[in-house]
């Protein structure tokens, strides 16, 4: 059964007073998703991709955009503004093939606002939003030299381990 989209709405006030609102990602919302991706720092690009990417092809922004919300969860943070909310970072979770109850996790929030809390906020709303599903391990595969993924994980309360296997790190959160 599809996740409710109303358990992905929430509104959020980050330390530095801004609000930011968390809603499930839309079909619509492709060319903003391209714009955003095109505007990352290549070391944001690089710890997501694992590599640089200079854009996004066609059939990624459609993966990225045209979810289900059973099998492929994805949120949008957007900070209000005074004019049009501007989107600041993505999530999403991913249910594993012949592991229901795994998930692969991932979070991207733009250069300008890391470091804001809003990870934090998206990796528990994806917490939540998994339980739900009857989702109970989430995991994050992240580059080994990706601090800021390990330093959220800690501020997060949740209980992970994590393997280091070539370079690459895999994150394990028990729900």
């Amino acid at each position: 059964m599809p996740l409710a989209l109303s358990s992905c709405r929430t509104r959020e006030t980050l330390p530095n007073g801004q609000v930011i609102r968390l809603r499930p990602i839309r079909p619509n919302d492709r060319d903003q998703l391209r714009k955003e991706f095109l505007k990352l720092s290549q070391e944001t690009v690089r710890d997501r991709f694992f590599s640089i990417k200079l854009d996004l092809t066609p059939a990624e922004l459609t993966y990225f955009t045209e979810v289900d919300f059973e099998h492929h969860v994805a949120l949008v943070a957007e900070l209000e503004t005074a004019g049009a909310p501007k989107p600041v970072a993505v999530a999403r979770l991913v249910r594993m093939s012949g592991q229901p109850d795994h998930a692969e996790i991932a979070i991207t929030v733009t250069d300008a606002m890391q470091g804001l809390g809003i990870g934090k906020i998206m990796l528990l709303r994806l917490s939540e939003c998994a339980r739900e599903l009857g989702i109970r391990h989430m995991d994050a595969s992240v580059l080994a030299e990706n601090t800021r993924m390990m330093r959220l994980l800690r501020k997060s309360g949740l209980d992970f381990s994590t393997t280091v296997h070539n370079g690459i790190q895999t994150i394990s959160v028990a729900l």
